[in-house]
């Protein structure tokens, strides 16, 4: 009898040794082939990020953002009075003779990595000295954000043409609350921002969590609590897996891991396997009301809006691996609305066989000043194909496009 209970717990080892080392192996070969390894979500914060808040709590100047209270975070630096990436003021009003734009978005939008010569906007104005370019681009926000700071400022200089910059990743920002929930490349954000959720069809904001001094103290001082409430509204949180007591068996990890993966891509995913975006998904439902909402606005105060769409590095390579844009839903959804767009990727594309795509981007992606150049040419030739370079014919534009909209929502 002791033989056969010794004999089945050899087995019950033995084959837990084989699951474990199958699991171990397994791991090993998802880190160096997938780069995708145990990484749980966030339940504490970094010492990085403590010590920043530190610094922040502290009021040190000179940081390259800074906390608020609405939009999460804006910009500070290179920016003149009116917060714009900029080195010259501008009058309240445009001349007449001036196509004034304003551009919102992130990074891309910003012109990170570059210095403000090489921006698309700098580079735009050039092409043309009637027009004016007014760059509100914010690093890493998403179109929420974006669309937040317009409605706070995006009337104070009253200009022509509100571009929505988008950059194709912006998506899955629109469902997140902090950024370390994310990704791992976020990990050292410490501000937390708003989110809008989609409610009966109707655009609901959720305001940011941590708006305030004492919100951010007591985050330092109360981290593991706080963590899981700023989770609640967060779709990355709430789809990723958590640090646990048995985390330690390889097994374990392995499961998580797979369990994530499934969620993301099959039962929740905003984007599917092929990499397109999901159409059933919330981010995709909560990105086409921002969209809704941004276009409504702009025309509602009398600028006509145009979505700029920033292809990342993965649209580059998936375009010149001939695979199909992951946005093509968002394409098709605009063309259905009538919306007035450009995406840039069609500016990149003929250049493919000329330039690598090192030689178009800098870090994280951002375009360098030969990309921008390039998009900046693009986006130029479209506006002078539509006729928006006429201060008389963009008015004309204006009043049809409300006429349009007007009919399509009544």
């Amino acid at each position: 009898m002791k033989s056969k209970k010794w004999s089945l717990l050899v087995l019950v080892f033995t084959v837990f040794i084989l699951i474990e080392g199958l699991c171990y192996l397994s791991l090993f070969l998802l880190d160096k082939i997938f780069n995708v390894r145990y990484d749980p979500n966030v339940s504490t914060l970094s010492g990085e990020q403590k010590s920043r808040l530190r610094k922040f709590l502290n009021q040190k100047k000179g940081e390259r953002t800074k906390q608020d209270s609405v939009l999460g975070w804006i910009n500070t630096g290179e920016l003149n009075s009116a917060g714009m990436r900029d080195n010259r003021e501008y009058d309240k009003v445009p001349a007449p003779s001036t196509i004034r734009i304003s551009a919102f978005g992130d990074s891309f939008t910003y012109g990170a990595d570059v210095k403000l010569r090489d921006t698309w906007e700098k580079q735009l104005s050039l092409l043309d000295p009637s027009i004016e370019v007014l760059n509100y681009g914010a690093g890493g926000y998403g179109l929420d954000q974006a669309f937040l700071l317009y409605l706070r400022v995006g009337t104070e200089y009253s200009p022509n043409i509100v571009f929505i910059g988008y950059m194709s990743e912006n998506i899955a920002r629109n469902v997140n609350v902090f950024r370390a929930f994310y990704t791992s490349l976020y990990r050292n954000v410490i501000f937390t921002k708003p989110r809008f959720k989609v409610r009966d069809g109707e655009l609901i904001l959720i305001e940011n969590p941590l708006s305030t001094l004492k919100d951010y103290e007591q985050f330092l001082l109360n981290d593991r609590e706080i963590l899981p409430r700023l989770g609640e509204n967060d779709y990355h949180y709430q789809t990723d897996y958590h640090r646990g007591t048995f985390d330690f068996l390889r097994s374990v990890r392995f499961v998580k891991i797979f369990w994530r993966y499934f969620v993301i891509k099959v039962l929740n995913p905003i984007f599917n396997i092929d990499g397109m975006y999901s159409e059933k998904s919330e981010a995709y439902d909560v990105t086409l009301k921002i969209f809704d909402a941004f276009y409504s606005k702009a025309l509602e105060n009398g600028a006509l809006p145009v979505i700029l769409i920033f292809p990342d590095i993965n649209d580059q390579w998936r375009s010149r691996d001939n695979k199909m844009r992951r946005y093509t839903p968002l394409i098709n959804y605009f063309r259905s609305k009538g919306y007035r767009f450009i995406d840039t990727l069609g500016a990149l594309e003929p250049y493919e066989s000329r330039y690598t795509v090192d030689e178009l981007v800098e870090n994280w992606g951002h375009y360098s000043p030969l990309g921008n150049r390039i998009i900046a040419e693009y986006i130029y030739s479209h506006l002078k194909n539509w006729g928006l370079l006429n201060p008389a014919k963009l008015k004309e534009e204006i009043k049809a496009e409300r006429r349009f909209l007007d009919s399509d929502f009544h």
